[in-house]
């Protein structure tokens, strides 16, 4: 079983919502979930964590929520160390925004650009389509621990 690192952001809830959900699907397949509170660059360069998973909402500007910019600006100055994680992340957002899952798909190209394995495009969930986001984010994110993932 794997060694996840469970990271979420969220604006009004539904982001975090989805991450207890994907934690509790994750536990009970029997993988090893670590949440930090406070997420930092130090949480990605444990190389005992073989997976990351970055939940997230964004803002109506495309912007991540205000407790996971700390860890993107860190990505982007501090250029840790992360080629030992393979990653996938869960974009919550509403695509009648211009800027529709902005947050999620800018911490994905951080994490690809620092090396670190993008095991499938990020899923991405429209507001204006799911209403329950909880509902079909963790069953997704155990077919890419699986290496099952379909495309969305």
């Amino acid at each position: 079983m794997a060694n996840v690192l469970l990271i979420s952001g969220s604006v009004f809830g539904a982001a975090t919502l989805t991450a207890d959900e994907i934690e509790s699907t994750l536990d009970e397949a029997g993988h090893t979930v670590t949440r930090p509170e406070e997420p930092g660059v130090e949480s990605l360069t444990d190389e005992s964590q073989e997976w990351l998973i970055v939940c997230t909402s964004s803002t109506g500007n495309g912007d991540l929520p205000e407790e996971l910019t700390p860890l993107y600006h860190g990505l982007l100055n501090d250029y840790p160390k992360i080629i030992h994680l393979k990653f996938a992340v869960v974009a919550l957002g509403d695509s009648s925004y211009e800027t529709y899952c902005g947050g999620g798909l800018s911490i994905d190209a951080a994490l690809a650009d620092l090396g670190a394995t993008r095991m499938a495009e990020p899923f991405k969930i429209d507001a204006m389509e799911v209403t329950e986001p909880e509902a079909i984010a963790p069953d997704w994110v155990l077919s890419v621990i699986n290496g099952t993932v379909e495309t969305n």
